[in-house]
């Protein structure tokens, strides 16, 4: 098994990448159905001129990742098109150039932190409300408390429970 659920409330831990068979084993272990969410916040992103290290912060640091020249840097936005801070710091992270345009599309707006794009589809979403602590696609530990785990485009990733519910509609079951 690639990953355990440790405590109560249930905390997610693994060191390796997590895969979408994982995600709906993790959520048969829990006893629960993912929710389908949509993102209803935009972001802002800038392709990566060079290579450039990005810590994304949420409740203190959560992971860091390396863009590399065609990268997009993003920054979440609120559905009112306002950046999410940390303490003050941007709310950044990267997203590879082979799968941005597969899950942003452009609003044909922009601001300070770049164009401003609104997500594509639906994520499914598991609570954690003992946090995690998991491997990101990108091969750096991503740690969060609270939160949420998301099945996006066949990529298994986390997201704290203040970024969910600030950028994210839960749709149903």
């Amino acid at each position: 098994m690639t990953f355990k659920i440790v405590g109560k409330p249930a905390r997610l831990e693994t060191c390796c990448k997590l895969t979408p068979a994982d995600f709906g084993a993790i959520a048969k272990e829990l006893g629960i159905e993912p929710v389908r969410a949509r993102k209803i916040g935009f972001v802002a992103a800038l392709p990566a001129d060079k290579p450039e290290v990005v810590e994304t912060r949420w409740n203190g640091r959560e992971t860091s990742n390396t863009a590399r020249v065609g990268d997009w840097i993003v920054t979440n936005l609120s559905p009112r098109r306002r950046a999410l801070r940390d303490e003050g710091l941007l709310n950044v992270y990267v997203i590879t150039a082979a799968r941005f345009a597969s899950l942003y599309e452009p609003t044909g707006a922009s601001c300070e932190h770049g164009a401003i794009y609104r997500a594509k589809g639906e994520v499914s979403a598991l609570p954690l409300p003992g946090g995690f602590d998991i491997m990101g696609p990108w091969g750096e530990q991503q740690t969060g408390a609270a939160g949420y785990l998301l099945l996006n485009s066949g990529e298994v990733t986390g997201s704290s429970w203040q970024a969910f519910a600030e950028t994210y509609k839960i749709l149903g079951q």
